[in-house]
């Protein structure tokens, strides 16, 4: 599996050096949460009907979400999985999904978010086939599906690289109010 406590700390140093340098606080500097438990993430299975992705899973076991883990977008914890705002304005978005989406065949029904934006319309979620979470993730904004990503490792992966551009952006002063 991941060496998950690696990543988190190299995402975490990013974004420490970037409000280390947003004086204007563009950008919320959050922590990861604790971690969920083998038996609460087993309860969410349960209670979903789910059964989720192992990557995703063992980030779970490591870190139970991340508020404001890219920019604005919470990482969803295992409670935001199971019900709530996230996944409350998931659902709604997707009513109204992206054509390309929808010609994918996908729904709210049949997309698990794993990350939600509660300021603009940008997700993350994994597809749901036959109660599996499968292990893609789907970045999806109003015009649709803007990447897709293998493994929820290689999601996390791509998220530290677009911290870190936006720390490079922070060190050249593009990011001045």
């Amino acid at each position: 599996m991941s060496d998950w406590p690696t990543r988190i700390v190299e995402l975490v140093r990013v974004k420490e050096r970037i409000a280390s340098l947003d004086v204007d606080r563009i950008f919320p500097y959050t922590l990861p949460a604790v971690a969920a438990s083998s038996a609460r993430l087993d309860e969410l299975e349960e209670g979903t009907g789910l059964i989720l992705d192992l990557g995703h899973r063992s980030f779970l076991e490591s870190a139970n979400g991340w508020p404001a883990f890219f920019e604005t977008q919470d990482l969803l914890s295992v409670e935001q999985l199971a019900a709530g705002a996230h996944r409350d304005v998931f659902t709604a978005w997707m009513q109204s999904a992206p054509p390309q989406a929808v010609a994918e065949g996908y729904s709210a029904a049949t997309l698990l978010p794993i990350a939600v934006d509660l300021e603009m319309p940008l997700f993350a979620a994994m597809p749901v086939v036959d109660g599996r979470v499968a292990s893609q993730v789907l970045s999806m904004d109003p015009s649709g599906i803007i990447d897709a990503f293998d493994s929820f490792e290689e999601y996390f992966d791509s998220t530290i690289a677009y911290t870190r551009r936006n720390l490079a952006d922070f060190e050249s002063g593009a990011y001045r109010l």
